[in-house]
């Protein structure tokens, strides 16, 4: 098999993907097979090295997130197929999707009525520092220094622990950021993929293709 006979039966079992993900394929697939003929591999082993057009469309299907990839399969059967799925299923996804949504959000909420929570609790210690210090100004002018005095270290302490509340609140919100994010690609997983090597740390035999793409791939030896 040639390389343009392979790259337009790889196009033709990946129809069910979009035109852009179908080029892009192609065009990863072409330049593996270019490299193995500049190192002097004949042409059809070459493309023989990548495995059949239909192993190489199989990986690249089994690589989409869940949904993507259930959607891919079924429209590669049928389109009718899908669209008779898609209407019929309607009041079961739909109500899936906006129980889905209201639990992102609710979480996502949470997470961050938290961080606030956290800062409003400093804020209020800092601020209620100086409220101490005219109260200990006003003990200074009626007389009362015993007065002014423990409400001067009100204040000040007061104050210390706003500060304090501050830095906590600080690294606690750069965590909850942390979190929130991985709770969103965690929700969202099954709709999109994420960047290679991300909770893995393993790689992809072949490799990834230029340009940020992520499909996995497996090139045979």
């Amino acid at each position: 098999m040639t390389k343009q006979e392979f790259l337009k039966r790889l196009g033709d079992l990946l129809a069910c993907l979009s035109a852009d993900q179908v080029r892009e394929a192609q065009a990863f697939y072409a330049e593996a097979i270019d490299d193995r003929m500049e190192d002097g591999v004949p042409e059809e082993d070459a493309v023989a090295s990548m495995g059949t057009p239909g192993e190489v469309a199989e990986a690249i299907l089994d690589d989409l997130p869940p949904v993507p990839r259930a959607v891919a399969k079924t429209r590669r059967k049928s389109n009718v197929l899908l669209w008779v799925l898609v209407i019929l299923g309607s009041p079961v996804w739909l109500s899936l999707g906006a129980a889905f949504v209201i639990t992102v959000a609710a979480i996502y909420a949470a997470i961050w009525i938290l961080a606030a929570s956290v800062w409003i609790v400093a804020l209020a210690f800092a601020a209620t520092g100086p409220i101490f210090w005219v109260l200990a100004i006003d003990g200074v002018l009626i007389g009362h220094m015993a007065f002014a005095i423990a409400f001067l270290g009100i204040g000040l302490c007061t104050l210390g622990v706003g500060l304090l509340l501050g830095a906590a609140a600080f690294a606690a919100t750069k965590s909850l950021a942390r979190v929130s994010v991985m709770w969103l690609r965690k929700a969202f997983s099954p709709f999109t993929k994420g960047r290679k090597g991300e909770g893995s740390g393993g790689s992809t035999r072949g490799g990834s293709r230029p340009g940020g793409s992520h499909l996995l791939v497996e090139i045979h030896p």
